[in-house]
């Protein structure tokens, strides 16, 4: 068995030479074997070991017995110990949890305060908590992810005997003369994980034998396929992103991907907005049914989350983070305005004659200044705006819905103004009412610089 920790600490490269390792020690024969074991590791790799036990403050007299344990167990192999207590029947009526689900929280906060930003925090789980994970799993209904099981490494979270079947950790105890309680809460078939160890995996060991190994290599080699998807996502998405400051896909790229990579592709675009906490799969499945819906279709999900079908696009936002980019600047010639909203500076010099140097520059753009009749601005979209092009004059409303330019983009592009006549959308067209001509007699030279 040591043979096959080494192994797996090695092949998943969990630990370095020096590292702090704080190990969850419940007193168990799985965490007890564990301790065991990276003791025996610890001085060849140079490892600060740390062992902490959370007293979950249900079993009165028993636990504190388990935390006694633990304390003297420690002090013979020469290992910092560390107790904390928690009161989980509290916790879980103040959280809205089972005691279960409180209890595997709490153990790991408390782990995680322990370990800070620069240990790693080893837990005992091996091939019966994998086997016991995929069986619930698969009773309530998940994708890949979560068929994928335990993972060996999560964080600086560490499983080294996650290859490990409980008879053989049960055997290196004896082999060594360790110790270990029974916590007799694991006995308590009203907890699910124990309806399937005491109840589940023998009726199916009766049924095939290595039922529990063969659960556990099936989750293994589903980890592996499921992080290949993942990288395939991550690239998927990145082809489909568009340039924007919000999170903008292309439909036409979502709509060549295979439905279950487009799958996950969505996923990360939410994860890139919001947290993915009450995500379900049918949610999912109503984003991915947007690239059939007609531009202007917008999806309410948790977390505050929309997504809107924006003509060839998908546009995920938050609600609470959305507002308004309304703004106005006045610009005045022989000055340099900011405009901090949309990142630019525009700078407007004057002359009597074409200026071939300034012209070079592809950031600027030449007008006629006697053309203009009212003071310039730079701002964002009013009502009634309009520009004059080589096809006549055009509402801008109009314009931007005949070029399919999303709605969210629109309140944000920086326009130069003469009034509600539109003399330059910046980046895009440029009024042919305020172009030079034969008559021209002053060259106004607008230079813009990206900040």
């Amino acid at each position: 068995m040591l043979k096959t920790v080494k192994h797996t600490i090695q092949k998943y490269a969990m630990l370095e030479e020096g590292t702090p390792v704080v190990i969850g020690l419940s007193g168990g024969a799985d965490s007890i074997a564990l301790t065991h074991i990276l003791w025996q590791l610890a001085q060849s790799m140079q490892l600060r070991l740390t062992a902490v036990h959370v007293h979950h403050g249900i079993r009165g007299a028993q636990a504190d017995a388990d935390a006694c344990f633990c304390h003297r167990f420690t002090e013979n192999l020469g290992i910092p110990f560390v107790v904390r207590h928690v009161n989980v029947p509290y916790e879980a009526k103040q959280r809205g949890m089972g005691e279960e689900e409180t209890g595997r929280l709490l153990r790991y906060e408390i782990l995680q305060q322990i370990a800070g930003n620069d240990g790693k925090i080893a837990v005992a789980h091996h091939i019966g908590d994998q086997a016991e994970t995929l069986l619930m799993r698969l009773c309530r209904g998940t994708g890949l992810d979560g068929l994928t099981g335990i993972l060996p490494i999560r964080g600086n979270i560490i499983r080294p005997l996650l290859f490990c079947s409980r008879a053989q950790i049960e055997a290196y105890c004896k082999e060594n003369h360790l110790d270990f309680r029974q916590d007799s809460t694991n006995f308590d078939i009203h907890y699910t994980r124990n309806r399937l160890r005491h109840q589940v995996l023998p009726l199916l060991e009766q049924v095939h034998q290595g039922s529990t190994s063969h659960l556990a290599q099936t989750a293994a080699q589903l980890a592996l396929e499921n992080d290949f998807m993942q990288q395939q996502a991550k690239l998927a998405l990145q082809q489909a992103q568009l340039p924007a400051e919000e999170t903008v896909l292309s439909c036409t790229a979502l709509s060549a991907l295979h439905p279950a990579l487009c799958m996950r592709v969505l996923r990360l675009a939410i994860a890139q907005v919001h947290t993915l906490h009450n995500i379900s799969q049918t949610h999912l499945s109503a984003v991915y049914g947007l690239l059939e819906k007609q531009s202007g279709k917008t999806l309410h999900l948790p977390n505050h989350l929309c997504v809107t079908r924006s003509y060839d696009t998908l546009i995920f936002t938050a609600k609470q983070q959305k507002t308004e980019h309304k703004f106005c600047y006045p610009l005045t010639v022989g000055t340099t305005t900011q405009i901090k909203e949309a990142g630019l500076s525009i700078s407007l010099i004057l002359t009597d004659k074409k200026n071939a140097e300034i012209a070079a520059d592809c950031c600027t753009t030449v007008l006629d200044y006697d053309k203009i009749t009212e003071e310039l601005t730079c701002r964002t979209r009013n009502a009634g705006d309009f520009i004059k092009l080589s096809g006549g004059t055009k509402k801008l409303k109009k314009l931007w819905i005949d070029e399919k330019i999303p709605y969210q983009l629109r309140q944000q592009l920086p326009l130069i103004a003469c009034g509600n006549e539109i003399v330059w959308i910046y980046g895009r067209q440029i009024s042919t009412a305020f172009l030079p001509d034969a008559a021209t007699k002053r060259y106004l030279y607008m230079k813009t610089m990206e900040e």
